[in-house]
């Protein structure tokens, strides 16, 4: 059975990284300490600007709180659903690249755990507040975590357009409401490797984008397979998200670009509009590396 240690590189050099106390270390000598949350900071040394790349912890937290309440869990169930038929007959070793907080990876994990009766996941994340979210949601649910004998679910802090994994060590690679670094999940799946990406339909909180904004426009967004994939399947879910009170509403705009990006006004018109429910519009589409 594969562990976390077998999909893992070392983003120097790209050697295996095996445990060795509290620390992670390659054959070349460069080592990465376990913290004490559970996840390994794998970002590329020597960058002035690594200690706040990705998102803020305020925003990590935000995002936390509003998915804990479960009004997303139908869109990791989509996920969770594509990734089972795609490691059909394959190893159960998937990635989560620009995984958050790591609750939609943990739910995708377990689905797999409990339907394939193993599995072998990576979280990797731009933020290492999302990577030290992640790894305390996985320990919550049971996943062991870069131990000296393995672990079956590790969250790190990585780039992933450059992820620390190794060549054709994944079976799977998901991609959800991120950027798709396309180039790199051809590097790390093997041939016949699947990608599930899923990404916000022209529908997707339109409430709140109503609110926000006098105009609105809905984008429709075409994913034809890019050079090296091939489309396999696709899918859409779409329902009603109700906001039970204003910190659930507050939790969403702190988790969107809206609560960055709006002025504040705005904000003040979305609170004032007795916004009760949001629609969920999500695109789903599985693609097979050729």
């Amino acid at each position: 059975m594969s562990t976390v240690y077998d999909v893992i590189a070392c983003p120097v050099c790209s050697g295996r990284l095996f445990p060795r106390g509290k620390s992670l270390v390659c054959d070349a000598g460069h080592t990465y300490d376990i913290s004490s949350s559970g996840y390994v900071n794998l970002l590329p040394p020597g960058r002035k600007n690594n200690a706040v790349t990705g998102d803020r912890r305020d925003l990590v937290r935000a995002r936390s709180r509003f998915l804990e309440t479960g009004l997303y869990d139908a869109v990791s169930d989509v996920a969770s659903g594509l990734v089972l038929h795609a490691l059909n007959g394959k190893r159960p070793v998937f990635a989560d690249f620009g995984c958050g907080e790591g609750y939609h990876t943990c739910r995708i994990a377990s689905a797999v755990r409990d339907k394939l009766g193993a599995v072998t996941g990576v979280g990797i994340d731009a933020s290492k507040y999302a990577a030290e979210a992640g790894a305390r949601r996985a320990a919550k649910n049971s996943f062991s975590s870069f131990s000296e004998s393995g672990g079956d679910l590790g969250f790190v802090a990585g780039n992933f357009f450059d992820p620390p994994v190794r060549d054709g060590s994944l079976s799977c690679v998901v991609s959800m409401f991120a950027p798709v670094a396309y180039d790199a999940c051809l590097r790390a799946l093997g041939k016949g490797g699947a990608l599930v990406v899923l990404f916000p339909g022209p529908d997707h909180l339109i409430e709140l984008r109503e609110a926000l904004y006098p105009e609105v426009k809905r984008s429709e967004r075409s994913l034809d397979p890019p050079k090296g994939f091939r489309g396999s399947e696709k899918t859409e879910k779409k329902y009603k998200a109700p906001l039970e009170d204003e910190e659930v509403l507050g939790d969403l705009l702190g988790m969107t670009p809206f609560g960055c990006r709006a002025p504040e006004s705005a904000k003040e018109r979305a609170f004032d509009s007795g916004l009760g429910d949001v629609t969920v519009d999500v695109s789903a589409v599985l693609l097979i590396r050729e």
